[in-house]
């Protein structure tokens, strides 16, 4: 499992993994902190891209950044997790955390690409969140 955690924390240092509920709670909150940090600053740098569709788009990305899904978190915080669930948690993570790290290249024009690739990566993550249990 290292090699998902490791590319993790090369990105979040601290990362706090998938051992238990509060580690499990702690990881949740860094990997949606992360995306929330680079969809600010991508709105900070280029404020003129939201409008219409897009901000709404945006919005939404923020408030799953903001706060934890409970509906789909309640799967895994207190489950008895394989090496291999942990495993499958940490790729989908990175691939949230690879998709954070993209955001300096969005333009107008492919903006809302991005927003619609982060939101269904979201998606991805919630679905490997229940079929871990």
């Amino acid at each position: 499992m290292e090699q998902p955690l490791d590319a993790i924390r090369a990105r979040i240092p601290e990362f706090a993994g998938y051992s238990d509920e509060v580690a499990r709670r702690l990881a949740d909150e860094q990997i949606r902190g992360l995306v929330g940090e680079a969809l600010a600053l991508l709105n900070e740098r280029h404020a003129e891209y939201f409008a219409g569709e897009v901000a709404t788009s945006y919005d939404a990305l923020i408030r799953r950044c903001e706060f934890v899904n409970q509906t789909i978190f309640r799967f895994i915080e207190y489950a008895a997790l394989s090496d291999e669930d942990k495993v499958v948690l940490a790729r989908v993570d990175m691939a949230l955390v690879d998709k954070a790290g993209q955001a300096e290249a969005v333009t107008a024009e492919t903006l809302a690409d991005y927003l619609r690739d982060l939101d269904a990566a979201f998606d991805h993550r919630d679905g490997a969140i229940t079929a871990a249990v």
